[in-house]
């Protein structure tokens, strides 16, 4: 993860400054994705399972949500998008052995503790997204 590029991407945005995106030397960047502009708005969303983890990120976040999703869908979402991605089922169960199951306990679960609202997922969950929503609500309003 290159942090410092992510909290200066967040950074900017917070401030309404446009970015690019990807970032230049970034896995995406090197991948050939071109790079997209990004206008500032309202509500700046960050997404990832590893972000809590990050202390300087976190301060800047405004509404840190948790989702606790159950270790079998987790299992099978990953399964899924990466064999739908061209990769073979072995491999795909190899990183996963090698890789993810080791390190989500170490590095994600812990990062729970830094969320403001943590949700059980393990269907659409409704009466969370109707909370989400007006905690969103409140602290655009409170900005204004």
């Amino acid at each position: 993860m290159r942090w410092p590029e992510l909290i200066g991407q967040v950074e900017r945005l917070s401030a309404r400054q446009a970015i690019e995106e990807p970032v230049a030397g970034t896995p995406s960047a090197r991948r050939g994705e071109g790079p997209q502009h990004i206008e500032p708005a309202d509500i700046v969303l960050v997404e990832g399972h590893l972000i809590f983890g990050n202390k300087d990120l976190r301060t800047l976040l405004d509404l840190k949500v948790y989702l606790d999703v159950d270790t079998h869908e987790r299992v099978l979402r990953r399964m899924l998008r990466d064999t739908q991605n061209g990769t073979d089922l072995e491999t795909v169960v190899a990183w996963y052995r090698r890789d993810v199951s080791p390190n989500f306990p170490q590095h994600t679960e812990p990062t729970r503790q830094y969320a403001d609202l943590v949700v059980p997922y393990d269907q659409h969950n409704e009466k969370a997204i109707k909370i989400i929503t007006a905690g969103i609500k409140a602290l655009l309003a409170e900005r204004n």
